[in-house]
């Protein structure tokens, strides 16, 4: 409880700290989720408990006392200790660090997709903000028209028409803005879930929008969860070595001391323990787990250079369209322009309702571009932290 607490507090240094670094926001957010730190728990258990199951069997000790005629009695008692194969022992040492290992690596994958939650999560939020401040821009001009508009209708420079055409133009772009609010507060809302009650930063902004392909591809090549599936394999290989070491016979030794007669005596005992029936069956099923491992390895790393590879497309399609959105829309100030426009007398109120819905469903369309550039550049870059 204690370095949970001392998580959390970290966490929300990190966060409070007003660093608008969203890389290591996420990472201290991911760091004191509650679902890692149990995961990581339940890990350890694991491998405690595998290490436990290596362990050799505790010692057998024997007693015994014999009545006869005439109080000629005896007795004895001895201690024993049973052995596998020596070669058992070594198969599952190999075993027990592999899938150690494998404990350790899963680990790592459960706190690298915490992150990549909590970065995108992150990366929602900042669209939304972005979102709602771009359209909350239109609506207070929208607004600030309507206001002079219905101060023209008292003098009678303006019709009805043209304030009752504005109302219904207010009303649609505060639907947007509520939308994107929305969009803000589940963002928020997914945040709280990960454990995380520190308000974000307001001046977070995007993470730096670069691709390094190269490193990327080679840490998904080399992510905790591929590693951890090779670890398991290893270990689903040592346990079929050990499985077919344990069809040849163990043993057991051990010292007895027996009292017959009135004389003492002391001396060893040697036992041999033969293979279970069901042993050939046995070392076939590790055998045929220890396959199945190495399918399952290799079929992640498959998935998982097919999934980098339809991310890095993705990412590079996205980049593109992004571009092109910067290219026509942050050139110009498009709202002024219509407003100058309306107040020339060049174009009219509905003209002008028209092009700025334009302009408004462009610039929502161009920040979802960036949201989605920048959710599948966080994705191809998950091992990057």
């Amino acid at each position: 409880m204690r370095n949970i607490f001392a998580t959390a507090l970290f966490a929300a240094a990190a966060i409070t700290a007003g660093a608008a670094d969203i890389d290591s926001i996420a990472a201290a957010i991911a760091s004191a989720n509650p679902a890692v730190l149990a995961r990581r728990a339940e890990l350890r258990s694991a491998s405690l408990a595998m290490s436990a199951d290596g362990m050799l069997p505790g010692p057998e000790i024997e007693g015994e006392h014999l009545w006869g005629p005439a109080a000629d009695n005896r007795w004895g008692v001895g201690i024993s200790q049973s052995f596998d194969w020596p070669g058992v022992y070594a198969a599952r040492r190999g075993a027990r660090r592999a899938s150690a290992n494998a404990f350790v690596q899963l680990a790592h994958a459960e706190l690298a997709e915490q992150r990549l939650a909590a970065k995108l999560a992150l990366i929602d939020l900042v669209a939304a903000r972005r979102e709602a401040a771009a359209v909350r821009g239109i609506y207070n001009n929208v607004q600030e028209l309507l206001d002079l508009t219905r101060r023209a209708l008292d003098h009678g420079q303006a019709t009805i028409l043209d304030v009752r055409k504005l109302q219904i133009e207010q009303l649609e772009v505060a639907r947007r803005l509520e939308e994107a609010e929305q969009a803000r507060a589940e963002a928020v809302a997914a945040l709280r879930a990960m454990g995380c009650d520190a308000d974000v930063p307001d001046a977070l902004d995007y993470p730096a929008a670069s691709a390094a392909y190269a490193d990327a591809a080679a840490r998904w090549m080399a992510s905790p969860a591929l590693m951890a599936a090779r670890a398991e394999a290893e270990a689903s290989d040592a346990r079929a070595k050990a499985a077919a070491r344990s069809c040849l016979p163990g043993f057991s030794l051990g010292y007895r001391h027996q009292y017959e007669g009135g004389t003492h005596f002391n001396g060893i005992s040697v036992g041999i323990a033969l293979p279970a029936w069901g042993a050939s069956r046995s070392k076939a099923a590790a055998r045929a787990e220890a396959e199945a491992a190495r399918l399952q390895a290799e079929s992640q790393t498959a998935a998982a250079a097919s999934q980098f590879d339809a991310m890095r497309r993705r990412v590079a399609a996205l980049g593109e369209r992004l571009r092109a959105y910067d290219g026509a829309l942050a050139t110009s100030d498009y709202p002024a322009l219509l407003r100058k426009s309306l107040d020339g007398g060049q174009i009219s109120v509905l003209t002008y309702i028209q092009e700025l819905n334009f302009f408004m469903e462009a610039r929502i369309a161009r920040e979802q571009a960036a949201r989605d550039y920048h959710l599948a550049l966080a994705t191809l870059n998950k091992y990057s932290f």
